[in-house]
């Protein structure tokens, strides 16, 4: 089945558990405070409590410029998990899988002093491995997909933030959106609620649960979020992700 929990790793002991969507988890705009960056590397851990754990690395490049000024795009990523749910059809019982997505896109992005927003499209590259047949789940195999995806991060004051992500594919007409707001409770580190929608032709999930985001070390910044999440295959549970960013 398509990961359709977005990645999410085990952090503490709420992470693991179902199967996440290949989707990119992009952190939201780049550090103005680090010096003239040309590339970043986003990199995502997630897991619910249904036995899912996925990663997520995007590498994001100027072909000319800087990352802090508008321009062409390019964005590179893979994502890797594992997963497992019970199948609805009798004698079947419990499917394990592993997932591999590589995804090729191309854009532009807008940037002034209190936003970003960007724009993509490419191409992706599914691969799910069961370790028993379902007649019930047809996302096995090796599937190639058109995909589009946007992000936008905003700050309205000094003191708070919000952000949209939201990418869907050709593949397994899959999907995912995540959906955060914030308020300063230091200087650009935000706490606040976030809505996570991922889904394709198999499973549908919800997740609704806070964030706290933008620490920083350096050139790295940092987000971790978690709370509760609801599966049509897997049913109810926990998530929890932890985002790092690095820009050079």
């Amino acid at each position: 089945m398509r990961l359709r929990s977005p990645p999410c790793l085990f952090f503490g002991a709420l992470l693991m558990g179902s199967p996440a969507h290949a989707a990119d988890w992009y952190t939201g705009a780049a550090n103005r405070s680090a010096p003239r960056p040309s590339a970043a590397f986003d990199l995502s851990l997630s897991g619910t409590t249904q036995a899912s754990i996925h990663g997520v690395g995007i590498g994001t490049f100027t072909p000319y410029g800087f990352l802090d000024q508008s321009g062409m795009r390019l964005r590179l990523s893979a994502t890797i998990g594992t997963f497992s749910y019970l199948s609805t059809v009798e004698g079947v019982g419990e499917v394990r899988g592993d997932q591999g997505i590589i995804t090729m896109l191309g854009g532009y992005e807008w940037v002034n002093p209190t936003m970003t927003a960007s724009v993509y499209g490419g191409l992706d590259v599914w691969r799910n491995v069961f370790d028993k047949y379902d007649p019930s789940n047809a996302t096995g195999g090796t599937t190639m997909g058109f995909k589009l995806a946007a992000d936008v991060y905003v700050n309205p004051t000094r003191f708070t933030m919000a952000s949209a992500n939201v990418t869907f594919s050709t593949a397994h007409q899959s999907y995912y959106g995540r959906f955060k707001v914030g308020m300063a409770v230091t200087e650009k580190v935000f706490l606040g609620p976030e809505l996570v929608a991922i889904g394709d032709s198999f499973s549908q999930q919800y997740r609704l649960g806070a964030h706290v985001s933008g620490f920083r070390i350096g050139p790295l910044q940092f987000g971790i979020a978690g709370g509760y999440m609801s599966d049509r295959i897997r049913g109810s549970g926990g998530y929890g992700t932890f985002d790092t960013r690095l820009t050079f």
